[in-house]
């Protein structure tokens, strides 16, 4: 019966738009019902209309603003007519922008930002993701804030500006891998913005690691696959390339570009890097033939759809140089007029945009400081002295600080020397009256006895050895054991065992050159510890100095 109903929704939907009639169906479904019946088939339009219409619908009827706004919101994603989903976007905008709400406006300034994204006007993507910051922080959405900036990062990498870009993309990265844990979608689009960065920044290496880690993890499942498998082996290919790994390079491109769906938009960029990047993998080869055939290709989808990838410019400069090379004027002239074309488009996208992006977005609290700045120097004449006595103290405090370390360091030299030439220790007892602790001598002597035997047979080292443990062992209990240990080793059960450990820890570092190899989490549970830290900072307190010191040192008096 829904199935029925869904055919005459969507039929009403399509057939008469400024009035939608909510199916029978779907009459008694909440919000939360129909949202998550939404979010069960958001991959199929038609019916991911049907259900947002209808939640559209009832909150209008029960004049929700809210409500309304999110119906627009997720509309307007489905709408293929720009200008319906350019109007869907502003309502959901005025209609929420007054609720101081977490998500919207936002979501839609985002959506609306994406939108001109994707057709390239960077300007009015740049002005809708600007407001977008703003509300984010007006209302402390973490998540936006992320979002956003990566946006702006791809601005950023679109007019070249990738090491800056780079540092947007990580951000978002550390944040999508803590907030996407099990929804593998945005992550994977973190990631592979990421990992284009990297490529961009000739980070070959930290690309690679992400390209496998999304090209396993885009074989989850076949949305996953469909989506970004082809792209992710493609921008692996491209990576392979600049790491002159040319055979591999070639697999994984032209397997890329096979597993691409060519009716999807979102892969004409990648069809257009992939020619390109075979067109310099024939290159290398010398095949010029071939080489020809890519970038033509390259070039007949950039005039079809308008686009301009900075990156495949060589690609124009080729076609000039053979044609030249050949005597073909006229192949010649066409392609130098098409480069101009090219440049002239990539001149006008990054100059607009990079000044905007400077001036609202990179710096705009600089240049305030530094306008402040040059006022204040100005109007006070004091300044200099001002500026003198702070490099005064300046001076003065280096030379506190490189005394200081002056000091520090002929003191931990004093302190290596001490462990280098004491012997190996040995944790003295002393005894002690009767009445100063309450337990019988006989008593007194056994666990001293036993305790003796303990350190000899370096059952200190032993990770999960207690105060409890021990007692047990030694046939008393750990109030007996813990005042024979405070009163005769004078110190804690615990520091008494760290202290044992960091004397054990020096001896074998001094004899045994296997162990000067290992790390400090390596030495740490050799000698017992749990961690590097817990190891550190008792052999700080037992020796003075540090134990990444004390290896350094003890490693260079053996060299």
């Amino acid at each position: 019966m829904l199935w029925v109903w869904l055919t005459l929704g969507i039929h009403t939907l399509y057939g008469q738009e400024s009035k939608f009639t909510v199916p029978d169906s779907l009459k008694h479904y909440s919000y939360v019902q129909l949202f998550r019946s939404y979010q069960k088939v958001e991959s199929d339009t038609l019916k991911s209309k049907l259900y947002l219409s209808t939640i559209l619908e009832n909150a209008k009827n029960s004049k929700d603003s809210l409500r309304m706004a999110v119906g627009y919101c997720y509309l307007a994603y489905y709408t293929a007519e720009e200008l319906k989903k350019l109007a869907l976007l502003d309502s959901s905008i005025a209609i929420s922008e007054n609720l101081n709400h977490p998500k919207y406006p936002i979501k839609a300034y985002s959506f609306k930002g994406g939108y001109y994204l994707k057709k390239r006007d960077y300007q009015l993507a740049l002005d809708n993701y600007i407001r977008a910051l703003e509300l984010s922080e007006n209302v402390s959405n973490l998540e936006y804030l992320k979002i956003t900036r990566h946006n702006i990062g791809v601005i950023k990498t679109r007019i070249g500006k990738h090491e800056e870009a780079l540092g947007l993309f990580k951000e978002n990265f550390e944040y999508a891998s803590k907030k996407y844990e099990s929804n593998k979608q945005p992550y994977l689009n973190s990631l592979i913005s990421l990992a284009e960065s990297y490529t961009h920044n000739q980070k070959m290496d930290s690309a690679s690691i992400h390209n496998k880690e999304g090209i396993v993890l885009a074989q989850k499942n076949e949305n996953l696959r469909n989506k970004y498998y082809g792209k992710l082996v493609l921008n692996e290919g491209i990576n392979l390339f600049y790491k002159n790994e040319y055979n591999r390079s070639y697999d994984s491109i032209t397997k890329g570009i096979s597993l691409l769906d060519k009716n999807n938009p979102e892969n004409i960029e990648n069809h257009i890097l992939g020619s390109f990047y075979l067109g310099k993998l024939y290159l290398t080869e010398r095949d010029i033939v071939k080489a020809e055939k890519e970038f033509i290709r390259m070039d007949s989808i950039i005039q079809k759809r308008k686009i301009t990838l900075s990156e495949v410019r060589d690609g124009y400069e080729f076609l000039i140089g053979l044609y030249k090379s050949k005597g073909e004027k006229e192949q010649q002239l066409l392609y130098i007029n098409k480069l101009l074309n090219f440049d002239k488009r990539i001149s006008k996208e990054r100059e607009s945009i990079s000044t905007r992006l400077y001036k609202e977005y990179d710096t705009p609290l600089l240049l305030k400081e530094k306008e402040k700045l040059i006022q204040e120097l100005k109007k006070n004449t004091n300044n200099l002295s001002f500026w003198v006595g702070f490099l005064i103290i300046l001076s003065f405090s280096i030379t506190i600080l490189m005394y200081y370390q002056y000091v520090n360091r002929k003191k931990y030299q004093q302190k290596f020397n001490e462990l280098i030439e004491k012997s190996k220790e040995v944790v003295v007892t002393t005894k002690k009256p009767l009445d100063d602790i309450g337990i019988a001598d006989e008593i007194v002597e056994e666990l001293l006895s036993r305790l003796t035997t303990f350190e000899e047979n370096h059952r200190f080292l032993e990770k999960n050895i207690s105060i409890t443990t021990l007692s047990k062992e030694m046939d008393t209990n750990t109030k007996y054991l813990s005042k024979v240990i405070n009163h005769h080793k004078n110190k804690s059960f615990t520091n008494y065992v760290n202290e044992l450990r960091v004397l054990y820890s020096v001896e074998q570092l001094k004899e045994s050159a296997t162990l000067k190899n290992y790390t400090i989490q390596g030495i740490a549970e050799e000698m017992g510890f749990n961690n590097a830290e817990s190891f550190s900072s008792a052999f700080k307190k037992t020796t003075g100095i540090k134990p990444s010191y004390f290896i350094r040192k003890i490693c260079a008096l053996n060299s």
